[in-house]
């Protein structure tokens, strides 16, 4: 995923995450305002306030759909719910949650006859003004299978800041000491659901290229809007008990700015493409000015129109 907040005067910063199921190393928050800026550990559930702040902002996500119909998206675990163009609909920071979430998500799991996508949706804050953060689609295409087993977004802060000398990558200077007490939490909960582990496994995930006819696929069917609140809640609740974390509310970030009409968001978001030898010699303000070039336009227009459908091989 990558969050990135749209011109806040004193709070400006972009989150990334690096498709790892990891609670609290797979993100990373770096403060746009800092005078030596370098990326600090974030957790997931700061991350879901970000989210949930009404402040602008630009999103990259993950949507799942499968051939399951009605798929209830009420028992998700790793998902997280926001608004899209004004409807509740259930998104993942990452490829792996989705996977991740197969095993919770209440149907039967038929590898042979299973068949999903994984789409990588571009989200900008509407302008109005309400309740929670309502988001705006600008493009979406499918994932290869190559690309949601190691799909990584630090490719969108390494080129933002590339020419910026004030940014230091600390995050790839440091080394591990000892192991972190959310891993091994972590692993007792894929320990749990075990018997899942080979059919909801990453790195089985292989394109089906024996599809004739494409089939028809479907994100999973969200709970009532005035449920998903409460929701939300819980499912966080559920994991910080999981993971042996107090549960603290969240701190809303501060808004400290006038919310101000959204850039469009414009060319390919594909990261698998990104060259950081092309960018622009300056330092680059918003994640979205790398892609305005009229080949990557073209580039994200072939890709939403090609459809991938995957499985579990």
């Amino acid at each position: 995923m990558l969050l990135e907040t749209l011109d806040l005067r004193t709070n400006d910063v972009l989150i990334y995450s690096k498709n790892m199921f990891n609670f609290n190393d797979s993100f990373k928050i770096i403060y746009k305002n800092e005078k030596i800026k370098s990326p600090h550990q974030i957790s997931y559930f700061d991350v879901c306030a970000y989210i949930k702040d009404t402040s602008p902002k630009n999103l990259i996500i993950y949507r799942l759909l499968t051939n399951v119909n009605n798929l209830d998206a009420y028992s998700t675990k790793y998902g997280y719910f926001i608004k899209i163009n004004g409807k509740i609909e259930l998104i993942y920071f990452d490829p792996i949650f989705a996977i991740k979430d197969l095993r919770h998500l209440r149907f039967e799991l038929d590898t042979q006859r299973f068949r999903f996508k994984i789409q990588q949706v571009g989200l900008t804050s509407l302008t109005k003004k309400e309740a929670e953060a309502n988001f705006a689609e600008v493009y979406s295409f499918d994932l290869k299978a190559v690309e949601a087993q190691s799909q990584n977004d630090k490719i969108f802060a390494d080129a933002i800041f590339a020419f910026d000398d004030t940014f230091i990558d600390e995050e790839s200077k440091k080394q591990k000491s000892s192991v972190d007490p959310y891993e091994i939490k972590m692993r007792e909960l894929e320990a749990r659901g075990s018997k899942y582990e080979e059919m909801t496994n990453v790195k089985k995930i292989a394109e089906d290229r024996n599809t004739l006819a494409q089939q028809k696929l479907t994100p999973p069917k969200p709970p009532e809007a005035a449920k998903v609140q409460d929701l939300r809640e819980e499912i966080i609740d559920l994991l910080k008990q999981a993971l042996g974390i107090p549960s603290i509310d969240s701190q809303t970030p501060t808004q400290s700015a006038e919310v101000k009409e959204s850039p469009s968001l414009k060319g390919s978001a594909d990261s698998k493409k990104i060259e950081l030898s092309s960018a622009k010699t300056e330092t680059v303000n918003n994640v979205f000015d790398l892609f305005k070039t009229t080949n990557k336009s073209d580039e994200l227009s072939l890709r939403e129109r090609d459809s991938i459908i995957l499985k579990f091989d």
